[in-house]
């Protein structure tokens, strides 16, 4: 099994019990650390269930939707460094959702090593 393929398998994982309960307005997503409201839920719900959608067909067609990798470090790495990032320098440790944070840390880390660039950025 491919790098690329255990990403996918990773997102999956993950966004199965977060996004839809997220857009569904099931469960406490922020993990009781900042206030939800529909437009909160309906946005990341909405975001998470189409990074769900495009890893399941990323099972099927890895290097094609290998965009969706790309674009969860993007916006990963921003909500790190306007979010998270500022409060811990702050020492407002508990307005961070750590599984949020966590999971967000890792693929930053991660994914850029996984995705292919060249299939992804060439001609």
């Amino acid at each position: 099994m491919s790098a690329l393929t255990l990403a996918y398998l990773a997102n999956i994982v993950i966004l199965v019990p977060v996004a839809l309960p997220t857009w569904l307005g099931v469960g406490d997503t922020a993990q009781g650390r900042f206030d939800e409201s529909e437009g909160w839920r309906t946005l990341a719900g909405s975001l998470w269930t189409g990074i769900l959608v495009c890893s399941l067909l990323g099972l099927w067609r890895p290097e094609r939707f290998a965009f969706v990798l790309l674009l969860q470090v993007v916006y990963k790495s921003l909500w790190l460094a306007r979010y998270a990032l500022p409060r811990l320098r702050a020492g407002r440790v508990r307005e961070i959702p750590w599984g949020i944070a966590g999971s967000f840390a890792a693929i930053v880390l991660v994914w850029p090593a996984i995705i292919p660039w060249r299939a992804l950025l060439g001609p």
